[in-house]
């Protein structure tokens, strides 16, 4: 069994470079300090500040927005919401992620230290900080279990030692203002430290309340508290004298837990709770590596063949010294998918913008859930990664505003159905953002209902399909039938429109910079894929025939995809509305990638539009990049078979875009000059979309599936020359285990159902097949095989 392992070479300056670990529910970040360590805390429903009004109805007024629109008046089209709902006095905004506590240990030197390493054991879950002084070695073990729902860490020396430990409110000096924010000064911090025990709890200004409790599970040395109670001021945390402590002497281990609570219950009840963590550290260590390892090994890649003990800050040299190394690739990809487990696995919320990690007080748009392309690619790895029940945090969030949603469709279009936010919160599903660009997308709720038909595809869980993902895009679908009109061409016609964030050219007046248009080629693509998703459940669960012909009759008054002059997909199928390449976003390439609809096979000029598409992005864009849509492309790159490409772009967030722990950052933080600048603060945010993102693109070179066609490498890049991958999952509950060399490809692929498939591998001939179906081979090695349980294997020649 291969290692899995990050390893730095020194302790984090800041939050964003400490090794991440997570249950779904808590986050810690670990400094790896020598003498103060610091772990920063987060619990994954901490949301400050929110101000949820009910939005006014202005539905009356679609039809003098469209009236504009009709006539050209764009510019004033643009205005006329936002400045509606302002003179009505509407004011709304999400909250912001807010960081919990930070768990100080304080440790007594007594000389130098050497050999320092900090390691992050992926398969496990588990961070290890290790050195030697003066001859003796020193080990932290450390992680967030998920049967405790407790951070856990497991302190040893060779020689006695001692330790203090103390729980403060995050430190104000690792904070960058993404907001414009003054940091709260009326915060109440309470701490209290008594026998093995420290308590803090927090409330904020805006009424945020939490606490955590700090426990000495098990000791061989003597505890002293100093047993102080106080209240204290924000501005007085940070300071070297800690208030209320723990310290442990004459010690050659020491065992704590730490357990944070969205409500204040007080530190009777925080001592019940924590109390019930009762097993040895042996035990809860054992557990917890068994149940993490079980879900980070359902799939298991290996790109370099072998172990691999250089540090990070290594290969991130090697890799500015000369070509990326294949290993630094491989660990990215295995740590997307890491980062996705500790985010979302066992939590009540899905990952947010940055995870389940955040050590800012008002972080980069609140951390909040973006449904506009940033949630979607988080969980794109899930399908085909065989961690489908990551995803259920995310259903539960979406299932849970519903009536926010029918709201929103109501009150701004005058809408049946539901219409969900650009972005949202724990807290709402109010679209409540007055920007144009947020107030007039309306492809939130198809692309959303996407992920819950996806869910079943690879699954093949019809409960779900028929009580959780079916009513979703239903009331979805509803929203549509309404919104939609018919244009003078007998087509459909959708406006106000948005191609999310950018803004067209044109000759109109605004151009390049107004969000508002008519019939983005996102909307029609989200539309088609929602209603022909209908369909297939209505079909199979033989219901709701009344809506079967009305959503047939809208698919067939579905407009054209347009190819511009330079051959390009066109973002927008109205005259009035010209490409602007100069974007980060690639939404009109949803036809082919995240979408399934376009293909190689079934639209050989679409296909080659989308390809001419996404180069302009990267030719003529590039400097309006950023990480998330460096992995996007890499994605869409995929889908076109082009490994080469894609393997630029995974290499582009490797040497632009990540950092020394390797989180992926929204833009190129050195200011290097390759990615979109970003210039509300000095520090580029981290940005988790980026790390998942770069899993998906992985996993798309190497295993495609769509309807019966499936393809096995259809993007492996020259320089992965021996690699394997095992687990990986396609939809209609295929499995599949390859493994490759610079001669041969084999494969080995089951389904949970017997069907026949078409099997590729491109640019390869088929050699041997253990269930081809007679003579069935056309093409360059294709292949019909029959697939059940027991799987079928298949070898292709170089």
């Amino acid at each position: 069994m291969l290692e899995k392992k990050i390893i730095n070479s020194y302790p984090a300056t800041c939050w964003r470079e400490a090794t991440p670990l997570g249950n779904g529910k808590l986050g810690a970040c670990v400094y790896g300090n020598v003498y103060d360590d610091r772990i920063l805390i987060n619990h994954e429903s901490l949301y400050n500040g929110a101000l949820n009004n009910e939005m006014p109805d202005i539905s009356s007024q679609l039809k003098v927005l469209r009236e504009m629109m009709d006539k050209g008046e764009y510019k004033r089209a643009n205005d006329l919401y936002p400045d509606l709902l302002k003179r009505k006095g509407y004011v709304a905004y999400k909250g912001y992620y807010y960081p919990a506590f930070d768990l100080h240990s304080i440790y007594e030197t007594r000389g130098g230290f050497e050999n320092y390493s900090r390691s992050l054991d992926m398969r496990a879950g588990v961070c290890n900080v290790s050195y030697t002084e003066n001859g003796g070695e020193f080990s932290r073990r450390c992680f967030v279990s998920l049967a405790e729902n407790a951070f856990i860490s497991r302190v040893e020396k060779t020689a006695p030692f001692t330790a203090t430990f103390a729980v403060e409110m995050h430190d104000k000096a690792d904070h960058v203002d993404y907001a414009g924010n003054s940091l709260p000064d009326t915060e109440i911090f309470e701490s209290k430290s008594f026998g093995k025990y420290i308590y803090a709890s927090c409330k904020t200004r805006e009424g945020l309340e939490y606490e955590g409790i700090l426990k000495i599970l098990d000791t061989d040395g003597s505890l002293f508290c100093n047993g102080s109670d106080k209240t204290i001021n924000i501005d007085m945390v940070g300071e070297s004298n800690l208030r209320n402590y723990i310290k442990v002497t004459n010690a050659t281990y020491i065992v704590l837990a730490f357990k944070a609570n969205r409500n204040v219950t007080g530190p009777a009840r925080s001592v019940e709770n924590i109390d019930k963590i009762n097993k040895s550290y042996a035990e809860i260590e054992r557990e917890h590596e068994e149940r993490f390892s079980r879900i980070f090994g359902g799939v298991a890649l290996d790109l370099c063949g072998g172990l691999d003990n250089l540090s990070c800050e290594q290969l991130i040299l090697n890799s500015y010294g000369g070509k990326v190394d294949v290993r630094l690739v491989e660990k990215m990809a295995d740590f997307g998918r890491y980062l996705l487990i500790s985010s979302s696995y066992g939590g009540a919320l899905p990952a947010n913008l940055q995870g389940i990690w955040n050590g800012d007080y008002s972080p980069a748009w609140g951390c909040t859930f973006f449904n506009n392309e940033n949630i979607q690619m988080e969980y794109w790895q899930a399908f085909g990664g065989n961690l489908c029940d990551a995803c259920l945090p995310l259903f539960d969030l979406y299932d849970r505003f519903k009536e926010d949603y029918r709201k929103n469709a109501a009150n701004l279009y005058g809408c049946r159905g539901i219409l969900l936010p650009l972005f949202m919160d724990e807290q709402s599903g109010k679209k409540d953002n007055l920007q144009p660009h947020a107030l007039y997308w309306t492809g939130s709720s198809a692309w959303i209902s996407a992920l819950y038909f996806d869910y079943y595809a690879y699954t093949l869980d019809e409960k779900f399909l028929l009580e959780r993902a079916y009513p979703f895009m239903k009331e979805a679908a509803l929203f549509y039938e309404d919104f939609l009109v018919t244009g003078d061409d007998g087509k459909l016609k959708s406006y106000p429109s948005n191609s999310p964030e950018n803004r067209a050219d044109g000759d109109f007046e605004g151009k390049k910079e107004l969000s508002v248009s008519i019939n983005a080629a996102m909307d029609f693509a989200l539309i088609k894929e929602l209603l022909n998703n209908l369909l297939y459940a209505a079909e199979k669960f033989n219901i709701n025939e009344e809506k079967k012909e009305k959503w047939k009759q809208m698919l067939s008054a579905m407009p054209e995809y347009r190819v511009n002059s330079d051959g390009a997909m066109c973002e927008w199928l109205h005259d009035d509305f010209r490409d602007n390449y100069h974007h980060r976003h690639q939404s009109h390439i949803y036809p082919l990638f995240p979408g399934n609809e376009i293909t190689k096979e079934n639209d050989p000029e679409l296909f080659r539009a989308m390809e001419i598409a996404v180069d302009k992005r990267l030719s003529e864009g590039l400097k309006e990049q950023t990480g998330w849509s460096f992995a996007h492309m890499a994605n869409i790159f995929a889908r076109l078979g082009n490994g080469e490409k894609a393997k630029e772009c995974l290499e582009n967030i490797i040497r632009f875009c990540m950092g020394p722990n390797l989180f992926a950052y929204h833009n190129d933080w050195r200011n290097m000059g390759v990615t979109l600048r970003f210039t509300i603060a000095k520090q580029a945010p981290f940005q988790v979309d980026a790390n998942m993102g770069f899993t998906s693109a992985v996993y798309e070179m190497l295993f495609y599936s769509r309807d019966s066609v499936v393809k096995v490498l259809p993007a492996l890049p020259d320089g992965w020359k021996t690699g394997s991958i095992s687990g990986v999952k396609g939809r209609g509950g295929l499995t599949a285990y390859l493994k490759w060399n610079e001669n041969s490809v084999e494969a080995e692929i089951k389904s949970r159902v017997g069907r026949y498939i078409d099997l590729n591998v491109p640019k390869r001939k088929v050699l041997f097949c253990s269930g081809a179906a007679g003579d069935s081979v056309y093409g360059d090695g294709f292949i019909k095989v029959f697939v059940g349980s027991d799987g079928v294997k298949v070898k292709f020649s170089r």
